[in-house]
């Protein structure tokens, strides 16, 4: 006998889970992706934690090519930061971030 229990699941592919699996769910949600006030928020406060000092439109140009996601904020700003620190004077501000993300290749879309 199985105790009763709560399975969550998540995934950013809903389309590839076939109709069977999709269908045992019970509840289906679909959540939004972060505003980019929100993502520059995140981006401020994990540049606090990481110690870079940083400008709000450096955040913002950051947040705004984060495809509305935390992991890709976070991401990109450590490799900003390594850019700044090699490149400049290791301040982030909106012009280093357009350079170092441009180099990466990360349009204004984020892909």
């Amino acid at each position: 006998d199985l105790p009763k229990f709560t399975l969550v699941g998540a995934t950013t592919r809903a389309g590839m889970l076939t109709p069977p699996l999709r269908d045992r769910f019970g509840v289906v949600s679909h959540l939004e992706f972060y505003s980019v006030a929100d993502l520059k928020k995140i981006i401020l406060r994990s540049a606090d934690v990481f110690q870079v000092e940083i400008d709000t439109e450096g955040a913002e140009e950051m947040a705004r090519r984060s495809r509305g996601t935390p992991r890709l904020a976070n991401r990109l700003l450590r490799r900003v930061r390594d850019f700044a620190q090699v490149k400049y004077d290791g301040r982030i501000t909106k012009e280093v971030a357009q350079f170092a993300l441009d180099l990466l290749e990360v349009d204004r879309l984020g892909l």
